[in-house]
């Protein structure tokens, strides 16, 4: 069954202070979703929350502190969808790449996943819930120097075919997002417009993808009843 209006559930989303998470969260909150967006920056917290309207909440949120994130999804109460949007960034080819940085990678797009679905279970409806993680293209289609990428968003499809089995009824699912352009606010306009044409050169659609177009796929992630153990690629036709 299909249900596109998320009218009366709750919807909560690390990272969701920018890119996708932030665009996630306002498509949900337009379909009729209370959304609960964390991150660790509360003066970010507070500019999305304005941006996202009336139906928006968030709490301060460092997904490496296993307690915090126990407390932050205690206090939300009934979580009818969960979208695990916290992440870093780690470019470095193998031979530099230090074991710490590997680690540090892993702590927060691991682990802070693996903390997140375990401290919502409790609080996620099996029959009608669902939770959706986030790998990415970096692990079936690599690039150099994106080994820590590679490995982490392979542990977590691997994950997500597991959980899909274990936890059912409960849906569980990852989203694998392509190159999506998520950094204008980070360069300059040269940088960007550089950025925008190396992608287009690499993509048979010929443009890198939008933060738009990876919302609208996670919510048929959280609306359709009849997925699950999938994983999503939006990624341009990466290879």
């Amino acid at each position: 069954m299909l249900n596109t209006n998320l009218s009366g559930s709750t919807v909560v989303i690390t990272g969701g202070a920018a890119g996708i998470g932030l665009a996630t969260a306002e498509l949900a909150a337009q379909r009729g979703a209370t959304v609960v967006v964390t991150d660790r920056s509360e003066a970010t917290l507070k500019a999305a929350v304005e941006k996202i309207g009336p139906n928006a909440d968030y709490r301060v949120l460092d997904v490496t502190d296993t307690t915090a994130v126990e407390d932050v999804m205690a206090s939300v109460g009934t979580i009818d969808h969960l979208f695990t949007c916290a992440s870093g960034i780690t470019i470095a080819p193998f031979t530099e790449i230090t074991e710490e940085q590997m680690r540090d990678f892993f702590e927060v797009k691991w682990w802070g996943q693996y903390r997140s679905v375990k401290a919502a279970l409790p609080h996620i409806p099996k029959e009608t819930g669902s939770i959706t993680l986030v790998s990415g293209y970096l692990y079936r289609k690599v690039d150099p120097g994106y080994s820590a990428f590679a490995a982490v968003n392979g542990a977590v499809e691997a994950t997500v075919k597991s959980l899909a089995i274990e936890l059912a009824p409960l849906r569980v699912n990852a989203l694998a997002p392509g190159p999506v352009d998520t950094h204008k606010r980070r360069m300059s306009d040269a940088e960007h417009s550089s950025y925008r044409e190396q992608v287009a050169a690499s993509l048979p659609i010929g443009r890198p993808g939008e933060v738009e177009e990876l919302a609208g796929a996670a919510l048929f992630l959280m609306e359709n009843t009849f997925t699950t153990g999938i994983t999503l690629d939006v990624d341009g036709g990466k290879r």
